[in-house]
Order: C-alpha cells, then sequence, then structure tokens
C-alpha cells in the first residue's frame, strides 16, 4: 500500500468507536496486513529489528459516536469534517505515521492499542498481563498529542519523562518541540512503571473529540518525515521507571481533576466506577463530613 494523504484521508473516513463494526473494518484493511492478526485485547504489535530500544505508539479506536463512514474534506491544507462527529485524527494521525515508519524500515516496537478513548485498556493489558512485549524498551513514544510543540514530560500529574530526555528528542527531530508537563492521559503513560521515558509528541491536530476537529496535513507528514530520517540512538536516557514520581506532600489532587477532568472520569470508569456508585460514595463522604464537622 502507498501511505500518501489520499490514504490518510481514506483512513479517517471510518468513525471508530471501540467495539464497532467499522473498526473491525479498519483494522482488517489498514493494520492486519502490516501487523497480522491482534493480540488477545485487540492491540497490533510489531517488531523491527533485532533489539529495538524505543516504542511507538498509538490507537486504533476514537470517540465517534457511531460506527459507520464519514465524508472528509480538506480545506487549505487541513482535513476536516463537514458532519456532526469528531474527525477522528486522534488517533489516526499517529497510525499513519507509523505505518509510514515502517513501510520505511525504522527500527522499533510498534504497538497500535485498542480501547484508548475508553480509559486505556489495551495497552493496560499488555503492562499488567504480557509485561514482556517492552522487555528491553527504554523509551516509549504516544503520536497522540495536539498542536505542534509538546514533547509531553507528565502525564496525570506524574512525570513519566525526563527533561533530558524531552531536550534530545527535541533536537534529533528538530520539529520545535518543547517539553510540556500539562499532558493528560494516553497509552504510553500505563507503562511508565516498566519503560524509563514514556511521552506523547504532538501531531498537528486541533480540537480533538469535537465536531471541530481538524488535522494540518503538512505537519503531519513533517512529522512522519522527521521520525522517518532522525538518528534517535543517542536520546538520554534519565527517567528511573518507578510506580509512581508524583511527590503527594507537595501535590495538590483536588487541582489534578479540575485540571484533568475527562481523564480522571475515564481512569475511574475503567477501574470500574459507575455513576450510580461514584454518587453513592460522594453521598456517604459528605453525610461523613457532616456529622463529623469536616468539609468537601
Amino acid at each position: 500500500m502507498t501511505y500518501d494523504t489520499s490514504t490518510f484521508i481514506e483512513m479517517l473516513s471510518y468513525r471508530r468507536p471501540e467495539g464497532s463494526r467499522s473498526q473491525t473494518k479498519f483494522c482488517r484493511r489498514f493494520l492486519e496486513p502490516v501487523f497480522g492478526k491482534p493480540d488477545a485485547k485487540g492491540n497490533y504489535i510489531l517488531r523491527i529489528g533485532d533489539n529495538p530500544r524505543i516504542a511507538y505508539m498509538s490507537h486504533h479506536d476514537t470517540v465517534h459516536a457511531s460506527s459507520g463512514r464519514q465524508k472528509v474534506v480538506v480545506r487549505t491544507e487541513f482535513a476536516a469534517t463537514t458532519g456532526t462527529d469528531c474527525l477522528g485524527a486522534d488517533c489516526t494521525s499517529g497510525i499513519y505515521i507509523m505505518l509510514r515508519m515502517i513501510d520505511a524500515g525504522v527500527e522499533g516496537l510498534y504497538i497500535v492499542h485498542a480501547a484508548e478513548e475508553i480509559g486505556c485498556k489495551g495497552s493496560s493489558y499488555i503492562a499488567t498481563h504480557t509485561p514482556d512485549v517492552v522487555h528491553g524498551i527504554d523509551a516509549a513514544i504516544s503520536f497522540d498529542r495536539k498542536g505542534y510543540g509538546s514533547v509531553i514530560t507528565h502525564q496525570m500529574g506524574s512525570r513519566t519523562c525526563s527533561e533530558d530526555f524531552a531536550r534530545s528528542l527535541e533536537r534529533a527531530v528538530d520539529l520545535g518541540y518543547t517539553p510540556d508537563n500539562t499532558g493528560s492521559y494516553t497509552d504510553s503513560n500505563e507503562y511508565a512503571h516498566l519503560i524509563p521515558e514514556c511521552t506523547n509528541v504532538s501531531v498537528g491536530y486541533f480540537d480533538q473529540h469535537t465536531k471541530a476537529e481538524q488535522q494540518d496535513l503538512v505537519f503531519l507528514e513533517r512529522v512522519a518525515d522527521a521520525f522517518i530520517c532522525a538518528d534517535l540512538s543517542n536520546l538520554i536516557i534519565d527517567r528511573r521507571p518507578v510506580d509512581s514520581d508524583i511527590n503527594y506532600d507537595d501535590y495538590d489532587v483536588e487541582q489534578l481533576v479540575v485540571n484533568y477532568p475527562k481523564s480522571v472520569a475515564a481512569l475511574l470508569t475503567s477501574m470500574g466506577f459507575s455513576y450510580s456508585d461514584l454518587c453513592e460514595a460522594i453521598d456517604d463522604i459528605r453525610d461523613y463530613n457532616y456529622y463529623n464537622g469536616g468539609a468537601f
């Protein structure tokens, strides 16, 4: 298959909520010819090279409200949709970049995850049940960040990537990236206790998860070209993989919820909490504080 703008537009035409028929069709058309069959949870995994040290990551589900196909238009080098649903560049753009890199033979561990949008369930499965998949990996780079300039250093308020790594990646790809500590939550975060450097980089989409979502097609190709051509052998690996890099004595958890409400909601949902469960728990806490003089 030839990977160019027309291919990418065709990929965007599939609305892919997790578990949908169009998601399955998309995967069979674009992923299985390259990756083969997925693992038990729908993750597509491919290793290029004898001993790759970098894992490249994206996800094949989207936040579309329904399954099926959609019309995608190009306006002054930006892809958009004329409908009332999102475009789905999050994370079709990441998949496209990875397919171009694979086609060019770039060494790496490539993982296209399932179910990122409903709680990173695919990546959580690998990290928990098949961690050997990422054994020997020094860095996880997700292609799942909005805008033009981010190398994410923190996700959910926790450091997942060192400043030195971010700066070395910035220099290697020369895309105008800078370290960014405002990351929310994506698949690379699930590996932060296994892989030293876990980041997420900008791929040029905007207004994700909304009907105004759009993708800069020129920047998308620049990112793919940069990662195909870059020498990443000298990236600085500085962070130690630990379960958490948060100093809870100094961190305001309430502010975390304020800053990242959708991510916290997705995390709670992935842990099995329903709306009624949370309402009941909040009522219990309010009652306890009322009768014990506390505040909530």
